[in-house]
């Protein structure tokens, strides 16, 4: 009787372990797909998907030099896109002279380092072709996103990034977007 408790409770702890590393395992898979993905998309010059069943493609890279950040875009703002990255925003999602290129995701997990971009630091944007551009920032601004006053996207070829505000406050119904506006150099 004592040997089938312990089986049990060793099958039991060995199962609650597993679903506890799921998640985890599950979001580093992802992002390896999601890199490798970024790096065929490059050899290849065409879209390739992370995995088959993907609804969205990597479409470009963010590099922080001076954070030794980097980030992966993906094609697409919806829940599921955001939830394995970053995602430019239709119809601002492709790298051009003539529209800004927007960007959001989650400020608790890959924009969570947003708050410690500073003015005057230099972002590089890698596009699907390998070509890069780099961009300054000049702007960071909170704004009430409930009042539908978002900042004026001009005609130009600035990068802005939006993420939820504040940081540091894990309740989902926040209001306040955090918004970084970079100028093409």
């Amino acid at each position: 009787m004592k040997k089938l408790i312990k089986t049990s409770l060793l099958i039991i702890g060995s199962l609650l372990c597993l679903q506890a590393s799921w998640l985890p395992t599950k979001a580093w898979l992802s992002q390896q797909l999601i890199n490798y993905s970024w790096h065929q998309t490059l050899a290849l010059q065409q879209r390739i998907k992370p995995w088959p069943w993907a609804d969205t493609y990597p479409i470009a890279e963010l590099s922080f030099k001076r954070l030794a950040k980097s980030l992966v875009i993906l094609n697409g703002g919806d829940p599921t896109t955001l939830a394995f990255s970053a995602g430019a925003i239709a119809p601002f999602n492709q790298v051009s002279r003539a529209q800004p290129f927007v960007v959001a995701g989650h400020r608790d997990s890959h924009f969570s380092f947003l708050n410690e971009v500073d003015m005057k630091d230099i972002i590089s944007l890698t596009d699907r072709y390998g070509q890069s551009q780099l961009y300054q920032v000049e702007a960071i601004n909170i704004v009430d996103a409930s009042t539908g006053q978002m900042p004026l996207l001009a005609d130009d070829s600035s990068l802005i990034l939006i993420t939820c505000y504040p940081f540091n406050n894990s309740s989902s119904n926040s209001n306040e977007r955090y918004v970084i506006t970079a100028k093409l150099l």
